[in-house]
This record gives structure tokens, C-alpha cells and sequence, in this order.
């Protein structure tokens, strides 16, 4: 069977030409369930066949040193621009304590010779050599210390971030009966395939409270469903001045991008995949965003 990456909404797939590197789910249990978490896959169980390609790590390949930002992977499709500076980051770091690690030893060598080379009585040299030798040895003791405080708090900002995902709608977390009853649209990959078409005119906004997927997401649910901002703000665990800015800025978008399908023939098997409140929002010339913000569009 050939290799293919589990992650979601991936479709790379080894081949010879490929430069990407392919990696089974580890075997170790509390490495493997981190990886199924970073994953974040529903109700999913993987068996010795799953594997992972390289495009998922920072640095391009995965790394045994649990201190390394690619111990687990971490850049997916539903990764946001700050997570993903975040990793980037965080890997420029962990190169240059590296290189200032290996510096040490070195210096480490060269006080241990000098203290042989210099070596006389009550000498004010060897003294201070003891003294350089000494303070080395607590900085590497104070550097393992430090490395195992920060690797604790990765984990623990690991497993808190898994709980808010969980805690925060996501449409990940959807599955088809879930996605046709919030949204109109009759599975995930109707909901992906419109995002990839509106968002690529979706105008950067200056703070991000939720993901692009999440603020489409909660733009449908309202649509659909005809939430209040309040209640919406609850799910979303934002302020419901925030809803209502997403909603009126992603309304803008889909009327701008979604019009001209109206009335495209090759386009129809995505408009029929469209909830019917969408149709008739788009097809009324004279309704504004503001209008249909204030109003109900799912007539």
C-alpha cells in the first residue's frame, strides 16, 4: 500500500520524485498521544499504517529531541498565521541555544587544561581557574534545569491548547449530519471548498479573534440558524461586538465572490451545494450587508 499523509485535508502521497519525507506515528504511547492530538482528527484511531509527511514539521523533517519544536508536528491545515510564526519562531530559538550549547563544552575543556597547565601553589591563576571551571559547571546544571522547566511548560501549553479546541467551535469537529444541520451545506468538504473559493478575497483583518474557518463557520450558523450575536459570542467564546464584525465582513466578501457564480454555468454543482438561504440572499440585488445583518436572510 502506498504511503499517504493522514493529516487533514493533505493529499500528498509518496512518490520517488518527491522530496518529502514520510514518518509512521510513533510507537512510544505518550509521544504517539501527542501526535494524535496535534493530528486532530475526530474518533480517530491509527493503526501501524498511518503516516505523517514532512511538510507538517517546521523544520521540514521530525525530530527526536523533545526539546525540538518538531518533536511533534504542529503546521496543519487549520493552523493560524500566529501559530504558525509561533512555530517558526520558536524553532529559531531552540537552533541558536544549540550553537551556543556547543560553544560550552569547548570553553568547559580549555579552563579544565588550564587548570592542569597553571597548576602551582596557592597560585592567584589557578585560583581563578577553579573559579571559571566552577562557574561553568553551574551554568550547564542551571541550562538542564531551565531546559526540563521549559519542556513542562510546553506540554502543559500543549494540553491546554488541545482543551480549548475542544472548548471553541471549530468545523473540524463536524461531522456531515453535524455540518447540514449549522450550516445548510451537506458535508465538511463542501464547507472547505467554499472557504478556499471566498477567502481569497478575504481582506486581513487587524486582530483575529478566531481562525478564517471558525469566522465562516459562525457567519453560516448565523445564516442558517438565525443566532443572536449574544448567543453566538457564547459558542465562539468571543465579545458579541466581535461577532458582529465578522459576520458583516465576511457577509461583504461571499456577496462580492459569490455573485457572479450565480449565473455560471460550470459552477453549478457548487451552487446546488450552496443552503437555499444563500440563493436567496444573493439573488436579491437590493439587499445590502447591512440589511441582512439587521434582518433574517435565510426568507
Amino acid at each position: 500500500m502506498g504511503k499517504s499523509c493522514c493529516a487533514v485535508y493533505c493529499t500528498n502521497r509518496f512518490s520517488k520524485n518527491s522530496e518529502l519525507s514520510f514518518y509512521r506515528l510513533p510507537k512510544a504511547k505518550e509521544k504517539r498521544s501527542k501526535w494524535i492530538t496535534a493530528i486532530h482528527r475526530n474518533n480517530w484511531n491509527p493503526g501501524t499504517e498511518a503516516w505523517i509527511c514532512s511538510s507538517h514539521f517546521v523544520s521540514g523533517k521530525k525530530s527526536d529531541d523533545p526539546l525540538h519544536p518538531d518533536y511533534v508536528p504542529s503546521l496543519f491545515s487549520f493552523t493560524s498565521t500566529t501559530d504558525r510564526n509561533l512555530a517558526v519562531r520558536n524553532l529559531e530559538r531552540f537552533l541558536q541555544s544549540q550553537k551556543v550549547s556547543e560553544k560550552r563544552p569547548i570553553s568547559r575543556e580549555l579552563a579544565a587544561t588550564a587548570l592542569l597547565n597553571l597548576r602551582s601553589p596557592v597560585s592567584e591563576a589557578e585560583v581563578q581557574t577553579e573559579e571559571t571551571y566552577n562557574d561553568i559547571t553551574s551554568l550547564h546544571e542551571q541550562i538542564k534545569s531551565l531546559n526540563a522547566e521549559c519542556q513542562s511548560l510546553r506540554d502543559k501549553v500543549h494540553k491546554l491548547e488541545s482543551e480549548l479546541k475542544h472548548l471553541t467551535l471549530d468545523s473540524s469537529q463536524f461531522d456531515d449530519s453535524k455540518m447540514k444541520f449549522f450550516t445548510g451545506l451537506p458535508n465538511l468538504h463542501t464547507f472547505m471548498l467554499l472557504f478556499s473559493y471566498v477567502s481569497s478575497v478575504l481582506p486581513v483583518a487587524a486582530k483575529q479573534s478566531l481562525k478564517p474557518t471558525q469566522e465562516l463557520l459562525l457567519t453560516l450558523m448565523k445564516l442558517r440558524l438565525n443566532l443572536s450575536e449574544e448567543l453566538l459570542g457564547h459558542l465562539f467564546r468571543i465579545h458579541q461586538s466581535t461577532v458582529s464584525r465578522i459576520f458583516r465582513r465576511w457577509i461583504y466578501v461571499m456577496e462580492n465572490r459569490l455573485d457572479p457564480l450565480i449565473s455560471c454555468p460550470e459552477r453549478e454543482d457548487l451552487i446546488r451545494n450552496l443552503p437555499r438561504c444563500f440563493l436567496t440572499y444573493f439573488k436579491k440585488k437590493n439587499v445590502t450587508p447591512d440589511v441582512a445583518h439587521d434582518g433574517n436572510p435565510c426568507v
